[in-house]
């Protein structure tokens, strides 16, 4: 199947929303509370959301598509907040990164990631939660290191992230 990577549009909103709802529990440690997670997707991943994400001129998304039908999105944040850590802060930040998992070892992923890496010029963080070896593995084979320890909340639920540099 082919795949392309592409900027998102404003029509891609609802369908983004749609796939960030169905992947998010991938990057949540399993013992975040349900509530918390529901919480999460009803404040920050409806269509709504997206929708103001992609008219703001800081966020870049893009999107995968396999004949057609969108898999996979990313989004940069190209004026993040600091996160206290010299090397870490003033960059852009990938601040999400998902792929249906049916579509999980195919390479759109790495697909994804290098286009969407590619787009932007310098040096790239990103924050993975301290228990998603498999997030901490790829994002390590994409050139990135650690560099230091972040904080995330999902509600009320604090998660530990690891922040990670591309140089």
């Amino acid at each position: 199947m082919s795949a392309i990577v592409r900027l998102a549009t404003l029509k891609d909103a609802a369908a983004i929303s749609h796939l960030a709802v169905a992947t998010f529990h991938l990057a949540c440690p399993k013992s975040t509370p349900a509530e918390d997670v529901r919480n999460y997707i009803e404040t920050n991943l409806q269509i709504e959301c997206f929708e103001n994400l992609l008219t703001s001129p800081s966020r870049k998304l893009h999107v995968i598509e396999v004949d057609g039908r969108i898999i996979g999105y990313s989004m940069l944040s190209l004026e993040p907040e600091s996160v206290g850590i010299p090397e870490a802060d003033g960059i852009a930040e990938l601040t999400r990164c998902y792929v249906l998992a049916e579509f999980h070892g195919a390479g759109y992923a790495q697909k994804l990631v290098s286009e969407t890496l590619h787009s932007i010029e310098g040096h790239v963080r990103l924050l993975v939660n301290e228990e998603n070896g498999r997030a901490i593995k790829f994002y390590t084979t994409h050139g990135f290191t650690p560099v230091g320890a972040a904080y995330f909340y999902v509600g009320q639920d604090k998660h530990r992230d690891h922040v990670m540099v591309r140089f």
